[in-house]
């Protein structure tokens, strides 16, 4: 991430950047950005300008449902409203160059993956598909065997890796009789994944034979 922030400014532009490029066709409002990033909204807004100016982005009214909870909690009243996002310009003519860069300069090294994974449990099995390997459309970007594996662990490690990658994380995790169970009925998730493009990081069970 060091050599994109020289590149772009800063690290917080290339999680904005890759939040645009690897969601397209999805609006963002600032609270939204703000959750994935962990920036000031202040900040969030000064990289909006730069990208509206750049044409990487363009801004687009957001239909979001708000929750009001009137006087000691005894009513909550959801309202839907129009909100100010911003969504990825599709005439900014370096789309395709610029996600096909941030794809391949992630910034999550395998082995650092494999390390914030390890604090949740025995990993047995980590493989990597979609996002990380410039597929956006597969079924799964992450799938994860292990034993002991604290699911609340997990999803705070899935959430950290999603906004160091600007997008939402699709995982599964299995224990390691669930998935040979799974193997020999040949699921359609574990197919989903071992008959696609995929990097295998850990494998203490013999996936690769």
């Amino acid at each position: 991430m060091d050599i994109l922030s020289e590149l772009f400014g800063s690290v917080m532009r290339v999680k904005m950047m890759r939040i645009f490029l690897f969601n397209q066709g999805n609006s963002f409002d600032i609270e939204y950005i703000e959750g994935k990033t962990d920036a000031k909204p202040s900040n969030i807004k000064k990289e909006i300008i730069f990208f509206k100016k750049l044409g990487l982005i363009k801004p687009k009214k957001l239909i979001k449902t708000i929750t009001f909870t009137l006087k000691k909690g005894k009513k909550v009243i959801n309202k839907k409203r129009k909100i100010k996002a911003w969504t990825l310009d599709s005439n900014f003519k370096y789309i395709e160059a610029l996600t096909d860069f941030l794809v391949r300069t992630h910034s999550l090294e395998h082995k650092a993956i494999v390390r914030r994974l390890e604090k949740a449990g025995r990993m047995k099995a980590v493989i990597v598909s979609g996002i990380f390997m410039g597929d956006a459309e597969s079924r799964l970007d992450l799938f994860i065997v292990g034993d002991n594996v604290k699911s609340g662990s997990i999803d705070r490690i899935v959430r950290s890796i999603e906004s160091d990658m600007g997008k939402d994380i699709r995982y599964a995790v299995l224990s390691g009789p669930d998935f040979a169970y799974r193997v020999n009925m040949n699921d359609k998730l574990v197919r989903d994944v071992l008959d696609f493009p995929h990097t295998i990081l850990v494998d203490k069970i013999g996936i690769a034979r």
